[in-house]
């Protein structure tokens, strides 16, 4: 079997392609715009031409759209050119109830995208991940430098979920086609407000961690010098619906979740604990 993964470099393509390197019946090839590695194969979103031939050389792929201004267009273009090629089955990624949102540019995407999955043909089945733990990631200075958890996300909860987990869901969905025609949310097991996220995070840097706060016109001017502008709009969108809505998980998502998982989800408490730890080391 041979499998296609885009965005092989980024928190979950790569988790992705390592998970099937495990798999002895699949030969793995990483979709990348610099391919350096032999098991890496050119695939440039901004040109057909390396889409189609990527998929010419495989029976399945993943498809991870990476946050681009043409994430619609060039998700779109995917689906249709996995139909030229001949794809076997797609398994894309979107995002959990993504359809309760259709504002939020790159949710609108993912909602078109699906839509030209289900009306092409093609053998396809979808994950839909909720806000990842490894976003935080990016906050350790805001962490450890000034004692803040920035993410403006809110109180109403989030059921965010471990991007192992998700990696391994997309690769079941790889290896067994029964799971084919069905959309798997992927949620942890609980509902994380800001508050208990700084109340985790203060327990485990063993320090007062703050929320930074809901104000998003002050969080917009602050990650202005580091965001592009189509991107700090789009999540500025995503973060007001979060603070007013949020996005939990029902009980049906988590019976659906377990016919992909087959185990229960990471908890946030865990990945906090072994990131504060390495983090200090």
């Amino acid at each position: 079997m041979k499998v296609l993964v885009t965005a092989s470099t980024g928190t979950i393509g790569s988790r992705v392609v390592k998970l099937l390197h495990n798999q002895s019946q699949v030969e793995t090839f990483a979709g990348s715009r610099q391919p350096r590695d032999k098991d890496q194969v050119l695939l440039d979103f901004d040109n057909y031409g390396t889409i189609l031939a990527a998929l010419k050389k495989v029976d399945k792929a993943v498809l991870i759209t990476p946050a681009s201004p043409t994430e619609l267009e060039t998700g779109l273009r995917f689906v249709q050119l996995a139909q030229t090629a001949g794809l076997k089955h797609l398994v894309f990624m979107s995002i959990h109830r993504v359809e309760v949102a259709p504002s939020i540019p790159h949710f609108a995407a993912k909602i078109a995208i699906q839509k030209e999955l289900q009306k092409s043909g093609l053998k396809w089945t979808t994950v839909s991940p909720n806000n990842f733990y490894q976003n935080d990631y990016f906050f350790k200075e805001a962490l450890f430098g000034h004692g803040v958890y920035p993410q403006p996300f809110g109180n109403v909860g989030l059921c965010r979920v471990d991007a192992d987990d998700i990696a391994e869901a997309l690769v079941q969905a790889v290896l067994n086609e029964e799971l084919s025609g069905q959309i798997f949310p992927l949620v942890g097991p609980e509902v994380l407000t800001a508050h208990r996220t700084c109340e985790l995070y203060s327990q485990y840097l063993e320090r007062p961690i703050h929320y930074g706060g809901d104000d998003l016109e002050h969080w917009e001017k602050s990650n202005k010098p580091f965001l592009p502008a189509w991107l700090l709009s789009d999540w500025k969108q995503m973060y007001r619906y979060f603070q007013r809505e949020g996005l939990k998980a029902t009980a049906t998502d988590y019976i659906q979740q377990e016919k992909i998982l087959n185990r229960p989800p990471r908890a946030f408490e865990n990945f906090v604990k072994e990131t504060t730890q390495n983090w200090k080391k």
